[in-house]
């Protein structure tokens, strides 16, 4: 019932975000711009981000040795294009799909193949943090911007009394801060805060676990070349369009950045209706219509999905043929 009330939610965030995505949307005009896209930056586009996965498919044997299993490359990368296949299929299911194929493979258990997922997911997180902190120093200007567009309020209130955006943050922030403090002993014996604790302490123990890997040096500097393999992924599709294709490396990050918080945000089909919104939002940015902005996140999203469907699907195939023959023998 938990878990029926769980996929209920996702499908209805998802559900909502598509509408408000496609409610206006001219699909005549929308199917003309996807098919006049250049198909080379999108197969490009691609081949890169299968690269990226078969990066952390390698990184994830680091982790495997280190629990002392020996775990080849392509049975983590079939295991790795499982989940990614069943991420679109059941909401949040590839993580428990990626394990159960290692399980069938190798005989890794699910529990312990799982305790490397939350690891990986750890590191993920917190270089995502990085990426987006550096997007927001390096596109400061932008940002503050858009948010002081977004927020502020241009009308004059009465005469003389326009205060600026800053003024009501830092109001707003010293009174969050005042009202946490005067409630900082119920909110310790709080159940929430007590949880929000031991999730920081995990994602600290997460971090830690790094240093039981062989070569921690490698596994760091595989998670940074997955990050840049899917950044370079949305860079080269942006000239798939011709409204997109003048855009930058640097403009390129705070489009990934902001469409990867689409990514994660819980939604059907791996950020069907999310993905799109935020995509679509950051690229009205530089000055791409929310037509073409929906055009670019539909193709770069839908490709993916197709292809990984696909390859999600021929793995699977071969997974359960090894596991057929592990039981013949």
């Amino acid at each position: 019932m938990k878990k029926a009330i769980q996929y209920g939610i996702i499908l209805l965030v998802g559900g909502l975000f598509l509408y408000f995505v496609f409610k206006d949307t001219n699909w005549t005009d929308l199917f003309q711009k996807m098919s006049s896209a250049n198909l080379y930056w999108l197969a490009l586009g691609v081949f890169i981000s299968l690269i990226s996965h078969w990066i952390r498919a390698y990184r994830a044997t680091l982790l495997y040795d280190a629990m002392h299993f020996k775990i080849s490359t392509t049975h983590s990368f079939y295991a790795v294009l499982i989940g990614y296949m069943m991420n679109y299929i059941i909401p949040r299911a590839g993580e428990v799909s990626r394990c159960a194929a290692l399980s069938k493979t190798d005989d890794l258990p699910v529990e312990k193949s799982l305790g490397s997922v939350v690891t990986e997911r750890i590191v993920d997180m917190f270089l995502l943090i990085l990426v987006l902190g550096a997007i927001f120093l390096i596109q400061f200007d932008l940002i503050s911007q858009f948010l002081k567009d977004t927020f502020e309020n241009k009308k004059e209130i009465g005469q003389g009394n326009e205060f600026s955006w800053k003024f009501f943050l830092l109001i707003g922030l010293l009174a969050i801060a005042i009202l946490l403090f005067s409630l900082r002993k119920k909110l310790a014996q709080s159940s929430l805060v007590i949880r929000l604790f031991k999730m920081v302490q995990g994602f600290g123990d997460g971090l830690l676990s790094i240093r039981h890997v062989k070569n921690p040096i490698l596994f760091i500097t595989l998670s940074v070349l997955i990050w840049i393999g899917y950044i370079l992924m949305m860079y080269v599709c942006l000239f798939s369009l011709e409204a997109t294709s003048h855009l930058n490396f640097v403009d390129c990050l705070t489009v990934f950045a902001i469409g990867t918080i689409g990514v994660v945000l819980p939604a059907p089909g791996a950020g069907a209706g999310t993905y799109h919104f935020f995509v679509m939002q950051s690229l009205l940015l530089y000055g791409v219509s929310k037509e073409d902005g929906i055009a670019y996140a539909t193709m770069v999203h839908g490709i993916q999905m197709i292809v990984l469907l696909i390859l999600g699907a021929i793995a699977s195939i071969i997974v359960m043929g090894k596991q057929k023959s592990k039981i013949n023998e």
